[in-house]
């Protein structure tokens, strides 16, 4: 299934769409093997909200998602941090990517790399020095030609 890449509208995310971004990390989670229970699924909504209304408005979590026809179906999560100071980094400020995720349906059509390069641009306004992430055998492709 593609869709023409300008059908699709790439946003930040604020404390207004905590609900998109709940409602994408649970299928990763899922997928990942994270969460067996509905019990698991949820405490991890409910710790997820509780953290996310902290942390959007403290400015440590930023997050970008596609939305199409008005469904969300892709997300990229970032979490700024500092640590002690390096020579390479006197501002200690670092990024952390995080719950790259594309709905099934609406993956090959580039979306991970736009909402990763818009990470990537916001991790530099933000001042971080260097970024790092974990990444799936599925991510590896992207994140290595980036």
């Amino acid at each position: 299934m593609s869709i023409n890449k300008r059908e699709y509208k790439i946003y930040k995310v604020s404390i207004e769409n905590i609900e998109s971004v709940i409602s994408l990390r649970l299928p990763l989670l899922k997928e990942l093997g994270e969460i067996k229970s509905h019990e698991e699924e949820l405490i991890i909504v409910k710790s997820t909200r509780e953290y996310l209304e902290k942390a959007l408005v403290n400015k440590e979590f930023k997050s970008y998602v596609a939305e199409i026809n008005g469904e969300v179906v892709s997300i990229g999560i970032m979490v700024i941090f500092r640590r002690p100071p390096y020579l390479e980094n006197l501002q200690g400020i670092e990024a952390y990517i995080l719950n790259m995720y594309t709905v099934h349906e609406h993956r090959g059509n580039g979306l991970g790399r736009r909402i990763l390069e818009n990470i990537t641009e916001e991790s530099k306004l933000n001042g971080a020095k260097r970024i790092w992430l974990h990444a799936s055998e599925d991510g590896k492709y992207l994140y290595e030609k980036m």
